[in-house]
């Protein structure tokens, strides 16, 4: 199957991509973009998938987007590489949370194309964390992805 790509890392661009187990993952050109208004005729199919500035670098977003596609989960994570703290009301830490018991969403992520069409009808630039908010029901199933080293054999 073929998935409309959205990156919004940097500029925002454009392009297909898709994985079969025959011929791995393939990514189209990739076109950049201005707004969503100039791209939403081609959102006609069911699922995009959505790269933003929270995805990992090469070659984990590659890997990233590979299980993504062949998986049945909407969302990845990433674990926590900042320290976490507890604080109350007044901005007083209370307590240092261990951050190996976290981890926090990212991309890559599978969207509907009503859900980024909604998205963008009141927003004009990306920003993950109001697209998660105003779609936090569509994301209950999420995959976490470790950073894994490839070889190949010659």
């Amino acid at each position: 199957m073929k998935y409309l790509l959205l990156n919004f890392k940097g500029i925002p661009t454009y392009g297909w991509v898709e994985y079969s187990d025959k011929n791995g993952l393939e990514l189209s050109e990739q076109i950049s973009f201005n707004n969503y208004q100039q791209i939403s005729h081609l959102a006609k199919n069911e699922i995009c998938i959505v790269i933003d500035n929270h995805a990992a670098d090469e070659p984990t977003l590659s890997i990233s987007l590979e299980n993504i596609l062949k998986a049945k989960y909407s969302i990845t994570t990433q674990k926590v590489t900042n320290a976490l703290k507890k604080i109350d009301a007044s901005g007083k830490v209370v307590k240092h949370l261990d951050r190996e018991s976290y981890q926090r969403l990212s991309t890559p992520l599978k969207a509907t194309t009503d859900s980024i069409s909604e998205y963008f009808a009141e927003n004009s630039s990306w920003d993950f964390e109001k697209y998660l908010k105003l779609n936090n029901h569509s994301y209950e199933d999420y995959q976490t992805i470790d950073a894994v080293l490839i070889l190949d054999s010659k």
